[in-house]
């Protein structure tokens, strides 16, 4: 018997590669929101999402990764979800992840493709990047672990998963 959560989770792939037409507000809310019930440290609640859906902010993020790394990390997504917590916090990666996590398999399970991108802490450190960040209203003391670009695939087809390694389980 099939698990229908199982196989979304088995069937998420990235997609680097997206088509102009924008996720609407709606869904990359409801994708946010099941980022909120993802697990965290002693149930501090510490990550935070910023979800950017405006032309504007994701076109300041594009640019800023353009002049930055040369090139569009975002790969023409129109949607990105950034999560990020306290620098100082030791379970800011952790707690993070798993919000992040949550969101690619709700992603998947509305048919919204995502990736994850990690470059935007990094690109947020240099005076052009500190400017976005303070725009955005992003405090300047809050880590972006990583982000949930979303869209839909530019030909229309999600990729296929990829083979996973064989040793991949060890059962002792």
């Amino acid at each position: 018997m099939s698990n229908k959560t199982i196989e979304i989770i088995k069937n998420r792939v990235s997609c680097r590669n997206y088509s102009d037409k924008k996720v609407s507000l709606k869904k990359a809310l409801e994708i946010a929101e099941a980022g909120k019930f993802a697990p965290s440290g002693m149930n501090r609640q510490i990550a935070n999402i910023y979800l950017i859906n405006s032309k504007r902010y994701v076109e300041k993020l594009r640019t800023l990764s353009i002049k930055t790394l040369g090139r569009d990390c975002m790969y023409g997504a129109k949607t990105i979800i950034l999560v990020g917590g306290p620098r100082e916090d030791r379970f800011t990666p952790q707690d993070c992840s798993c919000v992040l996590e949550n969101m690619f398999v709700a992603a998947n399970a509305l048919k919204i493709a995502s990736c994850w991108i990690n470059q935007f802490d990094e690109l947020f450190q240099n005076k052009d990047g500190l400017k976005v960040k303070k725009s955005l209203g992003i405090p300047e003391d809050i880590r972006i672990i990583g982000s949930c670009i979303l869209g839909y695939p530019k030909d229309g087809a999600f990729p296929e998963p990829k083979a996973r390694k064989e040793d991949f389980i060890k059962v002792l």
